[in-house]
C-alpha cells in the first residue's frame, strides 16, 4: 500500500545521505530542490519531540519513524511536506482537507507516467507522524495487522522493523536497508531510548466513589498510569459503556513525579475483584471536600466503635483504614481540621484528631462528641473601634 511519487522525484531510494540529503520519490523537481533549507540536522532537532512521543504511545520505533519521516520528505523539503505538513506521502484528505500534486506511477508494464493525485493535509508535524502510526498499527482495511513486523513487542531491533516494510509499505526491494543506512548514518536509534515516568502511589479503601465528569470522553482508560509502564495498555470507553455521570469506585491514587498530575485506579462495579483501569482525574467527577483548620477539643464516643482514616473518607485523597476508635485510649482530643465532604448531595463531616506526637487520624462527626468551652455574658452598651489587626480573626 504505497501511496504515490511525487513530481519528477523518482529517484533511486539506495542514493543515500553521503550528500547531506536523499534522493528520494517524494525529493520533487529540480526547482524544489533549490528552495530547500532544511538540513538533516535540523530536520531531526525540529521533529524528534513528536516523532518520539508518537512513536513511543504507539510502541514504534522513533528510529525507523524519523528514517521514514526523512526519506519520505528529503528531510522536509518536499512540497507536499512543506504545504501540506504531509511526511509520508498519504493520500486522500484528512478532516477534509487536502492538496492536489502531480505524481509518477508505474503502469502495469512497468512504465513511468505523470498524473495528479489528492493528498492528505495536515494540521501539524504531530498529526502526520500520528496518521501514519495508526496506520502501521491497525494496517490497511484488509488486515490490521499488515505492518505488525514493524510493532516493537513482534521485533527485537529497529533493523527487524525497517525490514519488515520492505515489500509491505513500499516495493522497493532496498526500502528497509534505506532506513537502516539513515539510522546508522545519523544515530537516529538514540531516539529509541525510552524514558518511563515516575509514579507516587497512594492506595486506599476500595469502596469510595465518583462519576465520570462531562468531558470524560476526551481522556482514556489506561491498565498503567500513562507513560510509567512499557506494557500501557488503552482501553476505549465503548468497552465499559461509559457514560456522563456513571457511578466509579477508587482504589487507588498516583501522582505523576514530573507533572505532579493525579491519577485514579477506579473500576465499574462495587466488587472489588472488578476490572481496574487508570484515568486522569479530569474524566472524574470527585466529591467536593471543604477544609476548616481550628484547634479544638473533642470527646470519643466510645459507645461506638468507628474507623480511622489517613484522609477524610471520600475526599480527592482517598483514605484507608488505619485504626479503630476503640482503640484510642484517653477520651478526649485536640482536633486542628475539619472536612465537609459533598459527594453528590450526600454530606459527611470529618475531624481530624492527634493521636499521639507523630500520628493523626480522621474520624467521622459520629465518632465523638464535640465539648465547648463555657463562656459568661455580660450585657454592655460600649462602643468601641476595630483594631489594626482586627483582620486576622473572623465573626
Amino acid at each position: 500500500m504505497k501511496k504515490g511519487i511525487l513530481s519528477k522525484g523518482l529517484l533511486a531510494i539506495t542514493a543515500i545521505a553521503a550528500m547531506g540529503a536523499i534522493a528520494i520519490h517524494q525529493a520533487g523537481s529540480a526547482k524544489e530542490a533549490k528552495s530547500a533549507t532544511l538540513t538533516p540536522a535540523a530536520f531531526i532537532t525540529k521533529m524528534t519531540p513528536d516523532v518520539k512521543s508518537v512513536a513511543n504511545s504507539y510502541k514504534l520505533y522513533p528510529s525507523v519513524m524519523m528514517a521514514q519521516a526523512a526519506l519520505e520528505s528529503s528531510w522536509g523539503n518536499s512540497t507536499l511536506s512543506t504545504t501540506a505538513n504531509n511526511y509520508f506521502g498519504i493520500k486522500g484528505s484528512y478532516n477534509g482537507q487536502s492538496v492536489t500534486m502531480q505524481t509518477a506511477e508505474y503502469d502495469s508494464n512497468g512504465q513511468l507516467y505523470y498524473t495528479d493525485a489528492v493528498f492528505k493535509k495536515y494540521p501539524s508535524i504531530k498529526a502526520s507522524m500520528t496518521d501514519n502510526a495508526q496506520l502501521l498499527r491497525n494496517g490497511p482495511g484488509f488486515s490490521a495487522t499488515y505492518y505488525s513486523g514493524t510493532w516493537r513487542e513482534n521485533t527485537a531491533t529497529y533493523e527487524d522493523a525497517a525490514n519488515a516494510l520492505t515489500g509491505t509499505y513500499a516495493t522497493a526491494p532496498t526500502y528497509g536497508a534505506s532506513l537502516i543506512t539513515l539510522i546508522q548514518s545519523y544515530n537516529l536509534d538514540a531516539l529509541d531510548t525510552v524514558t518511563y515516568d515516575t509514579a507516587k502511589y497512594y492506595s486506599a479503601a476500595g469502596s469510595e466513589t465518583a462519576t465520570l465528569g462531562a468531558n470524560y470522553s476526551k481522556y482514556m482508560l489506561y491498565n498503567h498510569v500513562k507513560g510509567t509502564n512499557s506494557n500501557e495498555v488503552k482501553t476505549d470507553w465503548k468497552t465499559v459503556n461509559g457514560a456522563p455521570g456513571q457511578k466509579v469506585w477508587m482504589d487507588m491514587r498516583g501522582v505523576k513525579t514530573a507533572s505532579n498530575t493525579t491519577w485514579y485506579r477506579i473500576r465499574f462495579s462495587s466488587a472489588k475483584s472488578a476490572k481496574k483501569y487508570w484515568v486522569y482525574s479530569k474524566a472524574l467527577s470527585l466529591p467536593t471536600t471543604t477544609y476548616t483548620s481550628g484547634k479544638t477539643n473533642v470527646k470519643i464516643n466510645h459507645a461506638v466503635n468507628y474507623q480511622l482514616h489517613n484522609h477524610a473518607y471520600n475526599s480527592d485523597y482517598l483514605s484507608k483504614k488505619i485504626g479503630m476508635s476503640a482503640d484510642l485510649k484517653a477520651s478526649t482530643y485536640v482536633t486542628d481540621n475539619i472536612a465537609t465532604v459533598n459527594n453528590n448531595g450526600a454530606q459527611t463531616t470529618w475531624y481530624r484528631i492527634a493521636i499521639d506526637g507523630k500520628t493523626k487520624a480522621w474520624i467521622a462527626a459520629k465518632g465523638i462528641q464535640t465539648t465547648y468551652a463555657k463562656v459568661k455574658y455580660t450585657n454592655t452598651s460600649k462602643k468601641a473601634k476595630l483594631s489594626s489587626v482586627y483582620s486576622k480573626y473572623v465573626l
